[in-house]
């Protein structure tokens, strides 16, 4: 047939520009069933395309990665079929820092490596993995006053960001997104006041310690964080993402097979059974519901995790102040330590893995594994039969970060 075509091109199909009594603007047609099998071997490979389609729709959405559309700064093309998603495939490398590759030759317990790990956000959770991993190398056990405030500032970490998720998911509904960002600040200058220099991502202990005025300080901050999330109002937040029910599902079954866990498997359903060395308290809630695993079940989680952080962090600040004794001395730089030892922080977003080979005291080799890299193939996944109008909001509940990806 295509060499008939190719040889009589009018003898089976008609000129319609010809025979048309107006003609108007001529243009080559596209969507004819005789054409299509040919013209379909010039288009990308898309599995998810439906063959009866008019070839018309088979289009490429190139989404820049500094939209202001995109939650992050992470590059997106969509194939979409009319106003839906076929498939979707993210770039990243916008942000890139070179944190592993400049991390070789610090010391272990120096300010400087600490800084350097800062911007992969969220910055502390990277900085506590790394810091468990070299005490577990050295096989030390940190004090019962230094555990105290990590477990508060990993919840101070977990407020932020779930707030900062919710934010960005509720663009389109700008009277509910005042209470969350004062939420997101309030979490947000809460942990710097009490990290500053970089305080509690030390291993060994407190870099420094907390002074009493920022202890009352604090007191202070929490109190905020708590009259701002009064504002948030869950019913509203959940019927103006109504529409979004059924939309961007990550079943459990996905989520398990691609190492997902954080708040998109507790969404679908399922609890995580990695054992981790701290942030336990953030994986303590099992959700499921009639949308499991959908945009809207997350936002649920998000909510759930967000308040249950917030009941937590008085319940901390009031065990820090009934300890006796001061924080553990610190230890001088461990120039005799050398070996390989890993370490897992449960964070707001899952699991970061860390990997360090230390020798002499400076660090040789290390591997951060966030819980965004496996989520990335979620998300993709998630994208499919999506509105093209709603790609923002389900891409923003799973609460991606650049800066953790372009390590």
């Amino acid at each position: 047939m295509r060499d008939i075509l190719e040889e009589l091109p009018h003898a089976l199909l008609s000129d319609p520009t010809r025979e048309s009594e107006d003609p108007g603007v001529p243009r080559e047609l596209h969507d004819d069933d005789l054409v299509r099998p040919a013209a379909e071997e010039d288009l990308p490979v898309d599995a998810h395309r439906s063959k009866r389609s008019p070839l018309a729709r088979h289009v490429e959405v190139v989404i820049d990665p500094f939209d202001p559309r995109q939650p992050t700064q992470l590059g997106l093309t969509l194939a979409v079929e009319g106003q839906r998603v076929r498939s979707g495939e993210f770039t990243i490398g916008f942000v890139h820092q070179g944190v592993e590759r400049r991390a070789v030759g610090l010391g272990v317990d120096d300010v400087e490596l600490a800084s350097l790990l800062a911007p992969v956000a969220p910055g502390l959770i990277t900085q506590l993995a790394m810091a468990r991993a070299v005490e577990r190398l050295a096989s030390f056990t940190p004090d019962a006053l230094t555990s105290l405030w990590r477990a508060l500032a990993i919840d101070l970490v977990g407020v932020a960001e779930h707030s900062r998720a919710l934010l960005l998911t509720m663009r389109r509904s700008p009277r509910l997104m005042p209470a969350l960002a004062q939420t997101t600040s309030a979490a947000d200058v809460a942990l710097e006041g009490i990290d500053g220099g970089h305080r509690l991502g030390h291993p060994f202990g407190l870099r420094t310690a907390v002074p009493d005025d920022e202890m009352s300080t604090l007191r202070r901050r929490l109190d905020d964080i708590e009259r701002a999330l009064r504002g948030v109002d869950d019913a509203r937040m959940l019927a103006a993402l109504a529409h979004l029910k059924g939309a961007g599902v990550l079943d459990i079954e996905h989520a398990r097979e691609i190492g997902i866990d954080g708040p998109a498997l507790l969404a679908a359903g399922g609890v995580p059974t990695l054992a981790v060395d701290l942030g336990h308290d953030l994986a303590n809630l099992h959700q499921g519901g009639a949308h499991v695993g959908c945009t809207v079940a997350r936002v649920e989680v998000h909510l759930q995790l967000l308040r249950a952080a917030v009941q937590r962090l008085p319940r901390h600040l009031a065990r820090i102040a009934t300890h006796d004794g001061a924080n553990h001395e610190i230890c001088s730089r461990p120039t005799s330590l050398s070996g390989t030892h890993d370490a897992f922080i449960y964070g707001p977003g899952g699991t970061t893995a860390c990997i360090i080979d230390v020798q002499a005291g400076l660090v040789n080799r290390l591997r951060i594994r966030p819980p965004e890299l496996p989520l990335l193939l979620g998300v993709s996944r998630a994208l499919r039969g999506v509105r093209l109008d709603d790609v923002s909001e389900v891409v923003a509940s799973f609460g991606l970060h650049a800066s953790a990806l372009d390590r």
